[in-house]
């Protein structure tokens, strides 16, 4: 991978945070998600985009936003959004996690919300597989 994008390689290996390359299929939809909480914003910058826009675009909240090559789409991914590719060809971003604005330069402000996420996040997985009441199965005879 260095070899073909060292600039995105050094930029993971120095703690600029998760960096991923996001490639959509044509005639592909990400159905509507939330990211667990907003103390990260999410930057897409744009890199094979279809030629029509109004067919390739992303939801934020209530807004529609279409990638551009060479721009970057910043957002806080903890609101609602979705995808859709309606083209005949791929979208590829490189998309790029980075901490929210507010807590940069604030580690200890940082940490203290993540140790509050990974608590909240534990409590919501222990909930969804091991609910508190077991339900009481019956056997019917037919």
């Amino acid at each position: 991978l260095r070899k073909h994008v060292p600039d995105v390689v050094s930029l993971a290996e120095q703690g600029g945070g998760e960096v991923i390359f996001s490639r959509l299929a044509p005639k592909t939809r990400i159905e509507a998600h939330c990211g667990p909480t907003n103390l990260r914003w999410t930057a897409h910058l744009g890199l094979v985009i279809p030629g029509d826009g109004s067919k390739c675009r992303i939801r934020v909240g209530m807004q529609w936003h279409s990638w551009e090559p060479g721009k970057i789409l910043l957002f806080d991914d903890s609101f609602e959004h979705e995808v859709h590719n309606d083209t005949d060809e791929e979208r590829v971003v490189l998309l790029l996690r980075v901490w929210h604005p507010e807590l940069s330069g604030k580690p200890a402000m940082r940490n203290e919300f993540l140790m509050e996420a990974m608590v909240k996040k534990e409590e919501a997985v222990n909930k969804r597989y091991h609910p508190p009441l077991q339900p009481k199965l019956r056997l019917l005879g037919i």
